[in-house]
């Protein structure tokens, strides 16, 4: 029997093994080490990850960070693993922002400085520049991690500063920023226009194209309420939304919307 080519070995078996097994494989030769270390095998890798029973869950405390297995079968679900921090940094002190592929992009509140981080690898990399790009101001900005048609990572920062509204996109590929123009008819660089960590609050979704870069605007669902709050998440590779209706004191109701062809359809009422 001839032997399984290359990219069958490494993208259909290599990449289905645990992440303590795939570094393994890196001192097998150089050829191993440098298409593990290639953005396709990583996607590739993260995405078998994702189907796994062994998923992992970042707790973080006044103190610590801790990785708890979601592995119900391990007999070591339980015991919790404590989480070197590379950076200098207090875990109350840390603003934990967007995630993508067990990264996380995370704003240091003692410097503003955003990171991307990788709490297994222990990884990471500090984004600002002295060019002010790569600080985060918290209530004033808003951010999303993203991986565009290339497979490269980015991140997406909408930064608001003094009248003014400016859209960075910095590449982890090229380690370097950008910028796109943003939405020009709203005067959304008011300070009357509250971002939250979700990406939206009150009646208007801001939409993004991670392929052509550009911004449009999307309806809220069809909610009738003077206290409405929502939060986007992805469902089945599907766009959804939680809309809460009343105040925090008082909710009244929350329904998952789903989006379909540009249009909110309600779901489940909780």
């Amino acid at each position: 029997m001839s032997c399984l080519p290359f990219l069958v070995v490494m993208l259909d078996v290599i990449a289905r093994l645990p992440p303590k097994n795939v570094a393994q494989c890196k001192l097998v030769c150089k050829e191993w080490l440098d298409f593990i270390l290639e953005r396709k095998f990583v996607r590739a890798h993260c995405h078998y990850m994702r189907a796994s029973a062994d998923q992992k869950l970042l707790m973080v405390g006044w103190k610590t960070i801790e990785v708890h297995s979601l592995n119900y079968k391990s007999p070591g679900f339980i015991v919790p693993r404590g989480v070197a921090r590379p950076f200098y940094a207090h875990p109350s002190r840390m603003f934990f922002l967007a995630s993508l592929d067990g990264m996380l992009c995370v704003c240091l509140q003692n410097t503003c400085e955003l990171v991307v981080w990788n709490p297994l690898t222990t990884k990471f990399k500090k984004l600002a520049n002295s060019n002010s790009q790569g600080f985060y101001k918290v209530d004033s900005d808003a951010l999303g991690f993203f991986v565009d048609s290339s497979d490269d990572y980015n991140i997406l920062h909408i930064k608001r500063r003094r009248g003014t509204m400016t859209v960075y996109i910095y590449s982890m590929e090229l380690n370097s920023w950008s910028t796109v123009r943003f939405l020009k008819h709203r005067p959304y660089h008011h300070y009357t226009y509250l971002w939250s960590p979700a990406t939206l609050y009150g009646l208007t979704v801001i939409r993004f194209d991670v392929n052509s870069k550009l911004f449009s605007e999307l309806c809220f669902p069809n909610v009738y309420d003077d206290e409405v709050s929502g939060s986007l998440v992805n469902i089945n590779e599907e766009l959804h939304m939680y809309v809460c209706i009343g105040n925090y004191d008082y909710r009244r109701e929350i329904v998952l919307w789903r989006l379909k062809n540009k249009s909110w359809m309600k779901g489940h009422v909780l």
